[in-house]
């Protein structure tokens, strides 16, 4: 099974200009094109918040015309920068978002080999995360009801602290012993992927292995020095591409840059006796397929 992870996407209105060193919208373009290029195509993408960058109709309008594009299923989970109120006006129905009246997002793909869960961990009019009661109760359920599925949680905000610490303050302030509560009951959860952190991460929570994506925009800086200033850097955006094998989740970053890709064949000895021991999974001696 082969999932995509698209996050923080933060889609502007359609005459908007680039801001912080990108063009948000065209990066979103770029992304969705690559998306549908991809072979093997996913089977299903998840976007993992932060869909626009201030939750107003006119964004999820732009939004949607770019979502209309991607030719495969997609789910959407709402990020702090989104507001619910438009996010369900633009897309309920769709997108695996429904208006039930509940005040988080409860969304289940299980029609693949591994189950999909979300963790909406948006707190309205805020920035930062939670896991009241009620979600942590709704997740907890919903992998009972699957106990012997390997299972994926996907959320916005990561489970743990990066030590970038303007966006830590911003990160999960309430509900993490809720949450490792839930995961230490429910041992087929083989991991959790989130975004909200602008680049790549990966850690560990109550025993979960975690992967933050990479954003589709500008990424936040790196810099763990204690109250270093809010800084965001031009390092190359992105999207994952996680792998589920039946019993290892592999997951590969994807660049949204153009680059070159060269031919590995033409600078190896003996290739075609390298490549029949290689198909037959046989070691390969040094000796053989040795670069010029």
């Amino acid at each position: 099974m082969l999932i995509a992870q698209i996050s923080d996407l933060h889609c502007r209105e359609a005459d908007a200009p680039a801001m912080l060193g990108c063009d948000n919208n065209r990066n979103i373009a770029i992304a969705i094109e690559r998306l549908n290029a991809l072979s093997p195509r996913p089977d299903v993408a998840i976007a993992t918040g932060d869909l626009t960058s201030a939750g107003r109709p006119e964004q999820y309008a732009v939004l949607a015309t770019y979502l209309a594009a991607l030719e495969m299923p997609l789910y959407l989970l709402p990020g702090n920068h989104d507001e619910r109120g438009p996010l369900l006006e633009a897309f309920a129905g769709r997108y695996g978002l429904v208006d039930d009246g509940g005040d988080f997002v409860r969304t289940v793909i299980d029609d693949g080999p591994m189950r999909l869960v979300s963790l909406d961990t948006s707190v309205a009019g805020h920035h930062h995360g939670a896991i009241a009661e009620e979600r942590a109760a709704w997740l907890d359920e919903s992998l009972a009801t699957a106990s012997e599925k390997p299972t994926l949680i996907f959320t916005h905000h990561p489970p743990f602290e990066t030590g970038i610490w303007w966006m830590d303050r911003i990160g999960i302030l309430d509900g993490l012993d809720r949450l490792a509560g839930v995961l230490g009951r429910h041992r087929q959860v083989i991991g959790m992927v989130a975004g909200h952190l602008h680049r790549t991460m990966h850690a560990t929570f109550a025993g979960v292995p975690v992967t933050i994506a990479p954003t589709t925009c500008y990424a936040v800086d790196l810099d763990i020095h204690d109250e270093a200033p809010p800084r965001v850097t031009n390092e190359p955006p992105g999207f994952m591409l996680h792998r589920w094998t039946g019993d290892t989740l592999v997951s590969h970053t994807v660049f949204l840059d153009d680059h070159e890709t060269y031919d590995v064949v033409s600078i190896l000895k003996d290739w075609p006796a390298r490549f029949e021991r290689m198909r037959d999974r046989q070691p390969v001696p040094k000796a053989l397929g040795a670069i010029e």
